[in-house]
């Protein structure tokens, strides 16, 4: 694992801060007040870096279950009122991460983790396994920092979304539903939902026959997922292997964005074999523990959720329909002119932090730069007086596509440089880009900028947004060291790519006629 840069993990334990005693007859604002007093150091730490700062917090410590019988023991409310301000820090400050060190310990037993002789001879109150644990449970957050969630859940049919074979035994006779096994199936298609819910997609890959598998879907009464739920399927008789490779085309997605759960260790080996890139899980073998297995997953978790992780799925099928229609046209300009394409502008405030945050971490292909930016750094950037940062919203004929795109712009006089331009792959096709350009070009012409400089960082998998420089006007750049626009871009970024410049006196964008007035 590789954990973020200058990332800070911070162990509190509550009763190395605060003694028990003393604290009956404390009302929750003097327990608040001494609580704040000792997170204080936490709290300029947070406000001074943007780096990453993960606390994982432990109130334990032995009590008698007697005394908590009919009231909250005053420990226990001083516990409570860690968690509430600690999670009142976060809310407030992007590049805070809690991890509740109770919770994660619990999984191998609280007591055990800790060892009063460790604390009496060495002041570390945790024992050899519970330092395991801490470490095992940090892991996944600082993975999360530093790298985007898994994408898309490819799911096997029988044996997983129900038992036995449906195309043997016949909709009316598989489990699913009622008691025992049935009810677990049920339950993993429960679990397989919350997750599509939160914003991961779901995709069937079932060596079946198609209509078996969509006859329980229309008609079997404890299926809780729907049609509507995946985004993508094939369900043949092709290896599961080649058909991931098709539906990772079709959403223009990596082969590494996937994860496969399957029943049968055969088709789980070969999928290890063939596509190395798809996290193919090892799940219990006792289904009965597999809706909890998939409410566990890290690879699919996520810091904050916004209203376009919702509509995933909707999103993704959309945009396979607008392929196979783009495909069918033989006037590409007819076609997308009657798109009824509205785009918008958005400011980088506190609710569309969590989608710039989310985009910047993701979006690989239609992405010049792959500038990684916290939230807290897109906080910093947004509230720079000197930075013009806004994402873009497209609605057309195929539905409402959400935030899909951020654009980030320094300025420093009549110079700019364009420190993010990217947009979902979901979205490319549409001239997109040309939109977002000359509803920058306006901003900085309105702040007396001329020159607008861009760096194309060749990562070997954004080709295409490279192409997007010279088709709109840019051109390739090597001013002279005493140029004063490079001493003006010295200020601004340090360049290791490709550099481009265009005159926005100058600029002319094309395909701007495809696109309906819109609100900014």
């Amino acid at each position: 694992m590789t954990a973020p840069a200058e990332a800070l993990l911070w162990v509190l334990v509550l009763e190395d801060l605060l003694a028990p005693e003393g604290l009956e007859g404390l009302d929750e604002a003097d327990l608040d007040d001494a609580l704040s007093r000792l997170l204080a150091p936490l709290e300029a730490r947070v406000d001074a870096s943007t780096q990453p700062t993960v606390v994982a917090w432990t109130a334990w410590r032995p009590q008698s279950a007697i005394a908590s019988a009919r009231r909250p023991s005053s420990w226990s409310r001083a516990a409570r009122r860690l968690e509430a301000l600690l999670y009142r820090l976060a809310a407030q400050r992007p590049a805070l991460h809690l991890l509740d060190l109770d919770a994660a310990l619990a999984a191998d037993g609280v007591e055990a983790a800790f060892d009063a002789r460790n604390f009496y001879a060495a002041g570390c109150r945790f024992s050899r396994k519970g330092l395991a644990r801490l470490a095992a449970a940090v892991e996944p957050v600082l993975q999360r920092i530093a790298a985007a969630p898994k994408k898309v859940l490819a799911l096997d049919c029988d044996g997983v979304l129900w038992g036995d074979v449906v195309g043997e035994v016949g909709v009316g006779r598989i489990l699913l539903g009622g008691d025992g096994l049935g009810r677990a199936h049920r339950d993993v298609q429960r679990a397989a939902r919350r997750l599509s819910q939160a914003g991961t997609l779901l995709a069937l890959a079932s060596k079946n026959n198609a209509a078996d598998v969509w006859e329980v879907f229309d008609r079997h009464p404890d299926m809780a997922l729907t049609r509507d739920d995946i985004a993508a399927w094939r369900i043949d008789w092709t290896e599961k292997a080649a058909n991931l490779m098709e539906m990772a085309k079709d959403l223009d997605l990596g082969l590494d964005s996937f994860v496969f759960l399957d029943d049968n260790p055969f088709e789980r080996e070969k999928m290890r074999l063939a596509l190395p890139q798809v996290t193919t899980l090892e799940p219990p073998a006792d289904v009965t523990a597999w809706p909890g297995f998939i409410d566990s997953l890290d690879l699919f978790a996520r810091f904050d959720s916004t209203p376009e992780d919702a509509a995933k799925a909707q999103q993704y099928r959309s945009r396979a329909a607008f392929a196979d229609a783009r495909r069918g046209a033989t006037d590409e300009t007819s076609f997308l002119g009657g798109l009824e394409m509205e785009a918008q502008s958005a400011a980088l405030d506190a609710t569309g932090l969590a989608r710039a945050e989310q985009l910047a971490a993701k979006t690989n292909q239609y992405n010049l730069r792959n500038a990684r930016h916290t939230a807290a750094e897109l906080a910093a950037l947004a509230a720079s007086p000197n930075t013009i940062a806004f994402l873009t919203r497209l609605k057309d004929r195929y539905g409402d596509h959400g935030a899909v795109g951020l654009t980030i712009a320094r300025i420093a006089g009549d110079v700019a440089f364009l420190d993010s331009f990217l947009m979902s792959c979901r979205v490319l096709g549409r001239h997109l880009e040309a939109w977002i350009l000359s509803r920058l070009a306006v901003q900085l012409r309105d702040r007396g900028v001329r020159w607008l400089f861009a760096e194309f960082r060749d990562s070997g998998r954004n080709a295409v947004a490279g192409a997007v420089l010279t088709a709109h006007g840019f051109a390739p750049w090597r001013g002279a060291d005493g140029d004063a626009r490079r001493q003006a871009l010295a200020g601004l970024s340090p360049i290791d790519g490709e550099l481009y410049l265009v005159d926005l006196d100058t600029l002319i964008i094309p395909h701007l006629d495809l696109f309906n007035a819109a609100r900014s």
